[in-house]
């Protein structure tokens, strides 16, 4: 009996003096990562790496889509910006390049077409090379509350006729959404036109020049009388057709320099991390030029 006594607190005692080794030398045990990133289709021209940044404390999680057409050369330059930011409360996916070839190529469309129009396929289609990068990007938007898919088009949107370049067919400077509401199978609604119209304010307060100021973009998507019927194929509509997401293209105009395009969307993006209640320590800088 004195024997055990004896040895349970020799094991006691080792135990302790260890800690303290340990505690002395700078030797942590181990904590897990904030920022995981994963790579998808590795190897291949059409490899996808996946930025999951978790936040110290429970909120909700915005996904960003950047790279779906390859000739928007701003979008995978700013979402590069998001993926080592440090977050208090919610969470980010970031998703710098997911159509590579079609970046690769610095054109719009990927191996299988325009990837945008794409989400309305199957998942178990064979019929497009494509479609496993659609499959990840459908993934990925069941694990986040927002999604926004970055985009630079041309010219500036407008509701109504007010030039060549700005008018209800372009796209640039606005925010997308599909519908102006949206029920829900439990009875409540996504207002995502109140949603986007909070946005565009947030957005509108940090640019001086409202030649360049963002406007809500609704293409009615559904309705039989829209102009944009092909957008029932896009990635917000899947998102909030089939997962209920709140989806938002995010749309930067090619109609002015490189650095201020990736200026208007660094503003956009931080207004939409602060629409959502996600706290980051820090966000990119918007100023013009900057290198952070």
């Amino acid at each position: 009996m004195a024997n055990q006594h004896f040895s349970n607190n020799l094991l006691t005692t080792i135990i302790v003096v260890s800690f303290c080794l340990l505690s002395q030398t700078g030797c942590r045990f181990p904590v897990e990562s904030p920022q995981k990133v994963q790579k998808y289709f590795s190897d291949t021209n059409q490899e996808v790496t996946v930025y999951s940044i978790k936040g110290e404390n429970k909120g909700p999680t915005l996904l960003i889509i950047a790279g779906i057409h390859g000739d928007e050369s701003s979008c995978p330059m700013v979402a590069d910006r998001y993926t080592n930011i440090k977050i208090k409360k919610g969470n980010l996916i970031v998703v710098p390049r997911l159509n590579l070839p079609a970046i690769t190529a610095q054109r719009r469309n990927g191996l299988g077409g325009d990837m945008n129009r794409l989400f309305d396929m199957p998942e178990r289609s064979q019929n497009n090379p494509d479609l496993k990068v659609v499959n990840l990007a459908k993934s990925l938007i069941k694990n986040a509350d927002y999604v926004l898919n970055l985009h630079q088009g041309s010219g500036f949107y407008s509701p109504t006729w007010i030039s060549h370049k700005r008018n209800p067919k372009r796209w640039g400077q606005c925010n997308v959404i599909d519908t102006p509401s949206f029920d829900l199978p439990n009875g409540e609604k996504l207002e995502l036109e109140n949603f986007a119209q909070r946005l565009a304010r947030r957005i509108n307060s940090k640019i001086k020049d409202e030649n360049y100021h963002f406007l809500v973009n609704n293409t009615n998507t559904a309705s039989e009388n829209t102009i944009h019927k092909e957008q029932r194929k896009s990635l917000t509509y899947y998102a909030l057709i089939n997962q209920h997401k709140v989806a938002l293209g995010l749309e930067v105009t090619k109609n002015c320099p490189y650095s201020q395009a990736v200026a208007f969307l660094t503003i956009a993006i931080n207004s939409t991390i602060e629409e959502t209640g996600i706290i980051p320590e820090e966000v990119p800088s918007e100023t013009v030029g900057s290198k952070q």
